[in-house]
Order: structure tokens, then C-alpha cells, then sequence
């Protein structure tokens, strides 16, 4: 993908794009990557130059109606609206929020984020419709969560979706006016920015090891909520190379 530079083996941080990144290079438990130029995720505001640069089909967006801007639509990509709406006053606690206190916060968004989940590994068995991007307002609470269901779900490490989720937390800080410039961040003071963008790793790490031992694993969550073996079978074939291979753009136009 051209414009696009690494933060870590596999996986292409794209500038311009706030927060955003392909999820190419995640691991599942048997070697294999998660495949390049199929599933980005990032902020809200990083649709169009996401667009503009890997031929988006469909943006799934986790933002309720007060929270999107009135951006224009862009050709060719179809967005999926699919508010996620928890309770943040577990976050509001006068200081900087703990891990305990975000894993708290993201229990509660797991709670309603598994249908959304579910229903994006369907859209990745359908080869037709992707590339596809996650987003939120930040590319960060709801979006980590949403994409650590779905990929869990088709067996990608805990260790490397908790190492993406930190992920978010460095580019934050590598580029502030970046961060400043969304819609979210405008008027927080120093601390409280600090705050709204802190990732650790460890809290994706314990959501997910805590719904698994509920559960007994993410994959059963989300069949629960209407996903079924063998769409998570194509799911998995598609995104982690383990079936035929995808067609070409040209195929799929």
C-alpha cells in the first residue's frame, strides 16, 4: 500500500489518517497474518484519506448521530452505522482514568459491541465488500473492542490485539496536533488529552481472557449473537489466507 509506513512488523500506520492503520500481520495461534489491505481501523475523521488511499467499500461506524460530522459522503463506500453508546462515567473520576477503570468501561461496550462483532465477521467472509474500516471518534475505545471481538473470534492472538491496542496510544503522542485537530479533543487541557488517549495493552489482554473464561471463547460469544460456524470458517479463510486466494480488484469492479 503506497503512504503507508510501519510501526511494527506487519502493520502499516497511514499518515494523514488520524489514528489509523491496517491490521495486516496479526498473528493467529498457528503463524499465520492477518492479510494486508482488508481491514483498517482508526477515527472517525480518517474515512476519506483512508479512501483515498486503499479504495474503501464499507466503513462500519461506531459513532452515534452527535458525534459525526457532516462530512460529504465518499463514491463508492458504503458506511454502516452502528452506534455503540455505554455509560462513560465509570471514566470520569477526576484524574486520569486506571486500566481497572477502563476495563470496566470496556466490559460494558463489549456487552453491546458483540453483535456488531458478529456481524462484521460475516462481512469479512464476503470478500466483495472489503476493504472495510472500523472507526469511532477516536479510533480507540469502541473500535479496539469491535476489533478484538471479531479477530479473536477468528483466532488472532490476545497478545497481538492487546500490542494494537497500545499501538493507538503512541500515535496519539507521536502526533498531537493530529489529535488536537478532532472534533473530541478541542478545549481538553494537557491532562485530561493524556487521559482520553491512554491504551494500555493490558486492558484489551484482560477483556478478552475474562469473556473467554465466561464464555469459554469469544468465537461461542458471537455465535450467540447470530454467528454461525461456518461464516466464521469463510471469515477466517479470507482474512488469514487459510482458503482460496481473494480475487483480484479488477474481479471484484
Amino acid at each position: 500500500m503506497t503512504g503507508t509506513r510501519s510501526a511494527a512488523p506487519g502493520t502499516r500506520v497511514v499518515p494523514g489518517a488520524p489514528n489509523a492503520r491496517d491490521l495486516a500481520g496479526l498473528r493467529d495461534g498457528t503463524g499465520r497474518r492477518v492479510r494486508p489491505g482488508l481491514l483498517y481501523r482508526g477515527a472517525g475523521p480518517a474515512v476519506g484519506p483512508l479512501a483515498d488511499r486503499t479504495g474503501l467499500r464499507l466503513v462500519v461506524d461506531l459513532r452515534d448521530h452527535g458525534e459525526v460530522d457532516a462530512a460529504a459522503p465518499y463514491p463508492g463506500v458504503t458506511v454502516l452505522s452502528r452506534p455503540l453508546v455505554a455509560d462513560r462515567a465509570v471514566l470520569r473520576t477526576g484524574g486520569a482514568p486506571q486500566p481497572s477503570q477502563y476495563l470496566a468501561y470496556y466490559r460494558q461496550v463489549a456487552r453491546l459491541a458483540a453483535p456488531v462483532a458478529a456481524e462484521l465477521v460475516g462481512v469479512l467472509a464476503a470478500p466483495e465488500r472489503l476493504p472495510l474500516m472500523v472507526c469511532c471518534s477516536a479510533g480507540k475505545d469502541r473500535t479496539s473492542v469491535v476489533c478484538a471481538l471479531t479477530l479473536r473470534a477468528l483466532g488472532v492472538r490476545r497478545a497481538d490485539l492487546a500490542r494494537d491496542h497500545a499501538l493507538t496510544g503512541r500515535l496519539f503522542r507521536r502526533d498531537p496536533d493530529t489529535v488536537r485537530a478532532l472534533p473530541w479533543a478541542r478545549g481538553l487541557g494537557g491532562r485530561e488529552l493524556a487521559a482520553r488517549t491512554a491504551a494500555p495493552a493490558s486492558v484489551i489482554w484482560a477483556l478478552l481472557s475474562g469473556l473467554e473464561r465466561e464464555y469459554g471463547s469469544v468465537g461461542r460469544l458471537l455465535h450467540g449473537h447470530g454467528l454461525r460456524p461456518e461464516t466464521a470458517r469463510r471469515a477466517r479463510a479470507v482474512v488469514l489466507g487459510t482458503g482460496h486466494p481473494l480475487p483480484s480488484r479488477k474481479e471484484l469492479t
